[in-house]
This record gives C-alpha cells, sequence and structure tokens, in this order.
C-alpha cells in the first residue's frame, strides 16, 4: 500500500518542522507529507493542487482559522485530523467531521496511534467523503 498523502497547516513553523519530523520518523510507511503551509489562503490552494487524503490543520491562523478552510470544501475528499493548544475547540471539530483532534504539544506514542487508526480507517471505508451541514 502506497502511503497517504498528506498536508500540514500551522501557522508557527516549528511546530510544522515538528510534526513533519515525527510523521517521518516514526510513521514514514504510512503518510508522507506532499505540502506544509503556514496561512489558510495558500492551503485552500495547495488542497486543490496535491489533493491530499489527510490533512493536519491548525485551527487559530491569521487571516482565518481551520474551520474557515473547511467551509470552502462542502463536500470533501480528505479528512482532518486537527492540531491546536486549545481544547475548547473539540465538540465543533466534531461537527466539521474531523477524524481526530490533537493537543500540542504533540505526544509521539498518541500520534503514531492516532496514525496507525487512521490507516486502519482508510482501509477498511476506502476513500473519504465528508458533506458539511451547518
Amino acid at each position: 500500500m502506497e502511503p497517504f498523502k498528506v498536508i500540514l497547516i500551522d501557522d508557527e513553523p516549528d511546530s510544522i518542522i515538528s510534526l513533519e519530523i515525527i510523521l517521518q520518523e516514526f510513521c514514514g510507511d504510512k503518510v508522507i507529507v506532499v505540502d506544509k503551509v503556514p496561512i489558510i489562503d495558500k492551503a485552500w490552494d495547495s488542497i486543490k493542487a496535491n489533493k491530499p487524503d489527510l490533512i493536519f490543520l491548525d485551527i487559530d491562523m491569521p487571516r482565518g482559522n481551520g474551520f474557515d478552510l473547511l467551509e470552502r470544501f462542502p463536500i470533501r475528499k480528505f479528512d482532518v485530523i486537527f492540531i491546536t493548544a486549545y481544547g475548547r475547540y473539540e465538540e465543533k471539530a466534531k461537527v466539521y467531521g474531523a477524524f481526530d483532534y490533537l493537543l500540542k504539544p504533540i505526544d509521539i506514542d498518541v500520534l503514531k496511534d492516532v496514525v496507525d487508526n487512521y490507516v486502519n480507517y482508510r482501509i477498511v471505508h476506502g476513500s473519504p467523503q465528508f458533506k458539511l451541514m451547518l
């Protein structure tokens, strides 16, 4: 099985770097990072161009937030794992069809488990499709 294509979307460069390193080191046979994006506007273009299977998405960013980005994809053919410093958005993330919700700083073992769960989920359920109903 080929690795799932992943885009990392976060305005904190250190967060993107550490997440990419952890994914490469511990999940490199399961996922491949195809792009890293620091702002919402560029995330839209990257998703359209790269057609990821999964995005890791921060919530609070300049010029918009992760929910604003997802609203631009009312029918979504990629999954989302939110990675944020704030627990207060977890219920809202469920409404937006989040596969999972992780708090920063990222725990390596938790991230590995989430990626394993994602891969197993996709093997059983196939390609994602989520319709946003707000």
